[in-house]
């Protein structure tokens, strides 16, 4: 058994301990003329037992999925009793142990294992999503561009950069690589939420193209808005945040009539 021992004093007495895998510790005198084993007790706190270690991967696995990004600030709010500090040295064991994958700098995942028995790779298209989509039923992005107009069939050509829209950035444009994924994100000109979203992928895709629609396009744009009906009040007032004709292209086009 492997104990790791530091010096104590007790009963004015210079002693060693040393902790046990089982949770229990072990007292040793320098002279080695006392040797006893104790569960924990008031004596000293040298560190938290395995279990509690057990105890924090478990906290993770009820709130996340396995091969789900986790970001380093949902770790930290997750054991928060811990200092930062501590939690970058808990997730450095976990690491090493294997119960955590490191995918990137702030972001982890649970793994979830292969036939084999490897661990399955994270995708970068989730860690975007999380990060500047939506996450537990919140929306605060969209995709934009090129891959928008992919998305709904408009276009064959596949974007070798994935363009999205999102609140969740500081600066107006940038480009962005995780894993070996490029993402060019964009800042948002106005709010976005599970209600506007949509709408805003719509008036997008109008300010882009004035052309007749096949009906198999027509579908792919209204499965953007889900079940809901497009709201015209909401996508007038969205439309104040683009040129005038896609609003009027949207009005003139063969889903203009879904508006209420």
């Amino acid at each position: 058994m492997v104990f790791a021992f530091y010096d104590i004093a007790v009963f004015h007495n210079q002693h060693r301990i040393g902790i046990c895998n089982n949770g229990s510790y072990v007292v040793r005198a320098v002279d080695k003329s006392v040797e006893m084993s104790i569960i924990i007790m008031e004596i000293v706190i040298m560190r938290k037992p395995n279990i509690e270690k057990t105890e924090l991967i478990s906290r993770l696995k009820k709130k996340f999925q396995t091969n789900e990004p986790i970001f380093t600030e949902e770790i930290l709010a997750t054991w928060s009793e811990y200092s930062r500090p501590r939690v970058f040295q808990l997730l450095k064991e976990f690491c090493e142990n294997g119960a955590i994958v490191k995918y990137a700098i702030g972001v982890y995942y649970l793994p979830s294992l292969s036939f084999w028995g490897a661990s399955l790779p994270l995708s970068a298209v989730k860690v975007a999503e999380k990060r500047y989509l939506q996450t537990n039923g919140q929306v605060f992005g969209y995709y934009s561009g090129l891959t928008l107009l992919n998305m709904v069939g408009l276009t064959n050509q596949v974007p070798n950069i994935r363009e999205i829209v999102t609140v969740n950035e500081a600066t107006r444009v940038r480009e962005v690589t995780i894993g070996k994924t490029k993402f060019l994100v964009r800042r948002a000109k106005t709010e976005i939420t599970d209600q506007n979203a949509s709408i805003l992928q719509i008036l997008e895709i109008f300010n882009t193209i004035n052309q007749p629609l096949e009906k198999y396009q027509t579908d792919n744009i209204l499965a953007l808005a889900g079940n809901r009906q497009i709201d015209g009040k909401l996508a007038t007032k969205c439309a104040k945040y683009y040129p005038k004709r896609a609003l009027q292209n949207l009005r003139n086009s063969e889903i203009g009539h879904v508006f209420t």
